[in-house]
C-alpha cells in the first residue's frame, strides 16, 4: 500500500492542536452562551474559595436583612398601638378633669367612661400582628392582658404597683444579627406606664364616687401616659438602628454581588471575539490537515 510522504508527523501535531483548540472552544461558547466564566465551582480555578466566601456573606446577609424587615414590620405596628394608647390616656385625663370639676356627675357614667376606656386599652395591649400578640414578650401567642385574672387586685393597696394582669413573659424579644448585633424589639403591657393605666382605671371602676379616687387615678394617668411615650420612644430609637442595620446589610449584599459577578461572569464581548479566533484556527488547521492527506507518494513516483 502507498503511504504518505514524510506527514504523519505533521497531521499528528495538527491533531493534537485541534483538539486543544476545540476543547477551548466549547469552554469559551459555554461562556458566551451562559454569561459565566465556569459552570462549575471546581472549574473557577483560583477563584473558587473567594466566591464561595462570598456567596456564604451574601447568604448570611440576605437572612439578616430579611429577619430585620420581619422584626421592622412588627415594630412599626407597636409604635402605631402605643400612639393610639397615649391618645386614649389624653381623652381619659380630659373627661376625668370634667368629671372632677363638675357638679351632679352620675357615678354610673363615670363608671361606665372607665370600664370602655379599661376595654379599649385591653383590646390594644391584646394587640396581634401576623398572628402573634405584640406586647406579651416572648410569650407571642397568648393574650397578655386579662384583667379579670384572680391574681391581679390592684384595690387591694392602690398605692401599690400590681402586675396581676400580665399573661406574658418576663422577657422581651430581641433581634440578633448573625454578626451579634443586637436590639430589643417589644414593648410589655407589663411595664410601668401601662401597670398605671390599668390600676388607675381599675380603681375608678371599684369606686367611680370617691373624689379622693378620682384625683389618685388622674394622677396615675398622668405619669402611664408620660412613661408610655417614652417607651413609644425608645421603640422608635431601637427601630431606627436595625433600620441602619438592615440598610447597611443590603449594601454589603449589593457590593458582595457585585464582587461575585466580577469573578464569575464572563466578558461577553471577549468570549465572541475568541470563539472567532478559535473558529478560524480549526478552519485552517483542517485546511493544512486536508492538503497534507492530498500528498501522496503515487504522486512523486508518476
Amino acid at each position: 500500500m502507498i503511504g504518505r510522504v514524510a506527514t504523519f508527523s505533521q497531521i499528528n501535531y495538527l491533531m493534537t492542536l485541534n483538539m486543544s483548540t476545540q476543547t477551548s472552544l466549547n469552554a469559551v461558547e459555554n461562556q458566551e452562551s451562559s454569561g459565566l466564566k465556569a459552570q462549575t465551582y471546581g472549574t473557577l480555578s483560583g477563584d473558587v474559595s473567594k466566591v464561595l466566601n462570598i456567596d456564604n456573606q451574601i447568604s448570611r446577609l440576605t437572612t439578616d436583612g430579611n429577619n430585620a424587615t420581619e422584626a421592622l414590620s412588627s415594630m412599626q405596628e407597636s409604635y402605631s398601638v402605643l400612639g393610639s394608647v397615649t391618645d386614649l390616656a389624653s381623652t381619659m385625663l380630659s373627661d376625668l378633669s370634667s368629671y372632677m370639676s363638675g357638679t351632679g356627675t352620675d357615678s354610673s357614667t363615670v363608671s361606665a367612661s372607665a370600664q370602655s376606656w379599661l376595654s379599649q386599652l385591653t383590646n390594644l395591649m391584646n394587640t396581634q400582628y401576623a398572628g402573634s400578640y405584640l406586647f406579651g414578650g416572648q410569650s407571642t401567642d397568648t393574650a397578655p392582658v386579662d384583667t379579670s385574672s384572680s391574681s391581679y387586685s390592684p384595690t387591694t393597696d392602690p398605692t401599690a404597683s400590681d402586675t396581676g394582669y400580665y399573661q406574658g413573659s418576663s422577657d422581651g424579644t430581641t433581634y440578633t444579627g448573625s454578626d451579634g448585633f443586637s436590639v430589643s424589639t417589644s414593648v410589655q403591657a407589663s411595664d410601668p406606664g401601662f401597670e398605671k393605666l390599668f390600676r388607675a382605671l381599675s380603681l375608678i371602676v371599684a369606686s367611680p364616687s370617691s373624689s379622693s379616687t378620682l384625683s389618685q387615678a388622674y394622677s396615675l394617668i398622668q405619669t402611664g401616659e408620660s412613661e408610655v411615650s417614652n417607651s413609644q420612644t425608645q421603640l422608635a430609637g431601637a427601630s431606627s438602628a436595625l433600620t441602619n442595620y438592615q440598610t447597611d446589610a443590603s449594601t454589603k449584599v449589593s457590593t458582595l454581588s457585585t464582587l461575585a459577578s466580577s469573578l464569575k461572569d464572563a466578558d461577553l464581548s471577549a468570549a465572541t471575539v475568541t470563539v472567532t479566533n478559535y473558529q478560524n484556527q480549526l478552519e485552517a488547521s483542517y485546511s493544512a490537515i486536508s492538503k497534507l492527506l492530498s500528498v501522496n507518494l503515487s504522486k512523486y513516483l508518476t
